[in-house]
């Protein structure tokens, strides 16, 4: 495990510019970019979507122009059906009424999932480092979505408990036609040497224009690092001049919520 004595946020203090929005959920699922990033995107393709596409479904409301692919090897109408019966019981059984209507209001959400990408893109791929059946590289699903042009710009999500590690780097160097990345990096208690050196690959062609503690997990231990973090980096060529280094307080008011509303938000350091 990484030594946490040299775990620090102070190379990645945003740069937040003036024109950020929260797009999707308001708690778990939801991200802030810039609108301009927002605008300049073609295509947007999210690697990460479980039963939540509220952030997908914003993108579309600010830029109705975009056109969409999701692609998710653990999810679908019928696991989504499953899991909210599964847990609607487990529920149940144990009395807990609050979760019991939470899961009541989810019945039909294998129906809604199906109704959206009716006419949307869904890809049943796990992302992987390279090919394979049933896999896919985010250099195969970046060409899908340009269609045959490579000059279309992709904002990339990404979500993929981990394996980001594992496909970031093989493609580092060939985003410059990504307007924006929203990254959640997971464990980086364990995965701290790998994040600085994915970061590092990044920065000649995107800045840090926002960054969220996940409280779904704790700080790792003996730091103020939140063990998974929410990373917006916005290409730098839609920028001009970078916007400057935050002052403010972190998390941002009205733009930030804690992805666990019974949790506090984790407050970051970048000193």
């Amino acid at each position: 495990m990484t030594s946490t004595v040299s775990l620090s946020l102070r190379a990645y203090r945003p740069h937040p510019g003036a024109d950020l929005v929260r797009v999707g959920n308001r708690y778990d699922g939801g991200y802030v970019l810039p609108l301009a990033a927002i605008r300049a995107t073609q295509c947007v393709l999210s690697l990460g979507v479980e039963a939540d596409w509220s952030f997908e479904e914003g993108m579309l409301n600010l830029n109705p122009a975009l056109s969409l692919t999701c692609v998710d090897g653990t999810t679908g109408a019928e696991v989504i059906r499953a899991r909210v019966r599964r847990e609607l019981w487990r529920a149940v059984f144990r009395l807990r009424g609050g979760k019991v209507l939470r899961m009541l209001k989810l019945l039909n959400r294998h129906r809604e999932f199906e109704a959206f990408f009716e006419r949307h893109d869904f890809q049943k791929l796990m992302v992987a480092g390279a090919p394979g059946p049933g896999l896919a590289t985010v250099d195969e699903l970046l060409e899908r979505v340009r269609g045959g042009d490579p000059q279309r710009w992709v904002l990339l999500k990404m979500d993929i408990e981990g394996t980001e590690y594992e496909v970031l780097p093989a493609v580092a160097e060939r985003l410059q036609r990504v307007s924006a990345l929203a990254i959640e990096f997971h464990q980086l208690d364990r995965n701290w040497a790998r994040f600085e050196a994915i970061m590092a690959a990044l920065a000649p062609t995107f800045y840090v224009a926002h960054l969220h503690g996940n409280n779904n997990d704790p700080y790792v231990r003996g730091t103020r690092v939140p063990l998974t973090v929410e990373i917006t980096l916005v290409n730098r060529a839609l920028v001009d001049p970078l916007p400057a280094p935050a002052t403010a307080s972190y998390p941002l008011p009205g733009l930030d919520a804690p992805n666990q509303p019974r949790r506090p938000d984790m407050a970051l350091d970048f000193s």
